[in-house]
This record gives C-alpha cells, sequence and structure tokens, in this order.
C-alpha cells in the first residue's frame, strides 16, 4: 500500500513539474481599430490585421506604441513573447498610454498565428505580413521591436530576443519614459 502510494505521489510530482509552460488566460485575436493613427503619411506599406477587419499602413501609427515583430516558427520570438504578455498588462499598457502591437511574419498559415497567439495569452491587436513586405521596413529577421512616437517617428529599435523582461521593461521605461 505505501509503494502504491509513493508511486502515485511521485508520478503527480514528476508529471507537474514537467510539465510544459501553460499561459493561465488563453490569447485572442483583437480588432486593430484600436490602434490609433496619424491622418496621413508620404510613405504606404499597408498590411491586414490578423483579426480580418481593415489594414494598417505601418507609416500612419501613431504612438507611443511598442511594435514587436514575430513568427510563431521563431525560438527567439517564443522565448521573448511571455515578457510582451507581462508588458501588456503593465499599467501604461492597460491604460492605453501606450499601445502594443505585433507583426506576424512569414508564417505558413493564419492558423499557425492564431494558434500561437492563444497559446502564449497574447491579447493584443497583431497584422499579417504574409507577402513579405514589412522586410522593407524592419529587415529580414526576427524578433524585432521598434518603438514609435506620438509623430509616428521610429525612436529606438531592438534587433534580436530580449534576454529578459527586466530588459524589455527597462527599455520601455528609458525611451517613453514610464514604468
Amino acid at each position: 500500500m505505501k509503494l502504491i502510494f509513493l508511486l502515485i505521489t511521485s508520478t503527480l510530482l514528476i508529471s507537474s513539474c514537467s510539465s510544459t509552460t501553460q499561459v493561465s488566460t488563453p490569447g485572442f485575436v483583437p480588432s486593430c481599430d484600436q490602434i490609433k493613427l496619424l491622418p496621413t503619411s508620404n510613405k504606404s506599406s499597408s498590411m491586414p490585421c490578423l483579426g480580418g477587419a481593415g489594414e494598417i499602413n505601418f507609416y500612419q501609427l501613431k504612438g507611443p506604441i511598442v511594435v514587436n515583430v514575430w513568427g510563431s516558427w521563431c525560438e527567439g520570438c517564443k522565448e521573448e513573447m511571455p515578457y510582451f504578455v507581462d508588458l501588456y498588462q503593465s499599467p501604461a499598457f492597460k491604460t492605453g498610454q501606450i499601445q502594443l502591437l505585433g507583426v506576424n511574419v512569414e508564417e505558413s498559415s493564419t492558423d499557425d498565428a492564431v494558434g500561437f497567439i492563444q497559446q502564449s495569452g497574447m491579447s493584443w491587436p497583431h497584422l499579417e505580413d504574409s507577402t513579405g513586405i514589412s522586410k522593407s521596413i524592419f529587415g529580414p529577421g526576427v524578433p524585432v521591436t521598434w518603438f514609435i512616437d506620438s509623430q509616428g517617428r521610429a525612436i529606438a529599435t531592438k534587433i534580436g530576443a530580449y534576454a529578459n523582461k527586466q530588459e524589455l521593461f527597462d527599455q520601455v521605461e528609458k525611451v517613453f519614459g514610464v514604468k
């Protein structure tokens, strides 16, 4: 009897420690209509909203906004995404003082992108670049993160994945002056 109890307890402990990371709340794909835009721009590079409603000209983005370029196939993107989920829960993002926008690139299907969003707990708007148009803006690699001010100017970039959550939060504080 003790042996059975020990085996069951050990199995439960081992399986709980070896389970994959799960988010507490599944993500979803919201509309892009909450993204603030400048009235016009001399340049145009439009991408459709992943939610299927409308498109956004990247050059009309009005910040402060953090734009994270990602792909579900990208290991660095997978590693840093929990940091962005936490960032989006912080007060400056919850109140809309700063916005967050994802740009999904080089995905084999829209379903793969949506699945990654749901699995990762992401809940902010995303654009979908299925044609490669974003390479002319962001360059060929991911992840890439851009910081755009209220006049639509890129004021900082981060090429590559964030090493930890604090690095991301520190850059947001430095660039936008908020914690």
